[in-house]
């Protein structure tokens, strides 16, 4: 009987040992998974967070950057100049009815006209748009002395390949149009005195040496 006591003793002292160990150990490792699954959600938050910003960011600089025709001037095109290759197909003189040599008022004028046509017949906004773009990139080069040059460079080189030109040598809006003013009227007076000086003296020695020789 008091073997069977003590053990029912043992037992239950046991048990409640055991109980509360296990139940602590639960406790804490539910804590521990409910922390490291909180932190993750907020890493993952977080990361989500980041990458919508920095979305945002990239999509506000990109539409913020300056839009406009591209520039001609590169090393390619610059190359494809010397070997006498044209560096477009497109005639932006033409596309604005003009002719080469033109002044850059007249370019300014032709591209206005143009954009007014344009307007007036009534076009789609895809159509009006694409025929917007292209006198944008004419009047874009052959208003830029840099690019206009280029381009006239260009064409001066794929027009006649086996005669090489300078870059400079083709620019036309540097060429006179008008005839150049009159200059100050220049004064005679010292040098028709110097003329009958030595008109005088050349009639002097030949009288001398007729003199003389006799």
């Amino acid at each position: 009987m008091a073997l069977s006591t003590t053990a029912a003793t043992l037992y239950i002292s046991g048990k409640n040992i055991y109980a509360p160990t296990t139940k602590n150990a639960s406790i804490f490792s539910n804590s521990a998974t409910s922390f490291s699954i909180k932190q993750r959600r907020s890493l993952s938050i977080r990361s989500s967070g980041d990458v919508s910003s920095a979305e945002a960011e990239s999509e506000k600089s990109i539409d913020e950057a300056p839009k406009g025709p591209p520039s001609i001037i590169s090393a390619l095109n610059v190359e494809r100049a010397l070997r006498g290759i044209a560096i477009t197909d497109a005639d932006h003189y033409a596309r604005l009815g003009l002719q080469k040599g033109c002044s850059y008022e007249q370019v300014t004028v032709a591209y206005r006209n143009k954009v007014d046509q344009l307007l007036n017949q009534g076009l789609d906004e895809e159509e009006l748009s694409k025929k917007m773009d292209l006198l944008k990139e004419s009047y874009s080069i052959l208003s830029s002395a840099e690019e206009r040059r280029l381009y006239d460079w260009s064409l001066a080189r794929s027009e006649n390949p086996d005669r090489y030109a300078w870059p400079f040598e083709v620019d036309s809006t540097k060429m006179p149009t008008e005839d150049p003013p009159p200059g100050e009227p220049e004064d005679v007076g010292p040098t028709r005195l110097v003329g009958y000086f030595m008109l005088g003296w050349l009639i002097l020695s030949v009288i001398l040496s007729i003199a003389l020789a006799r």
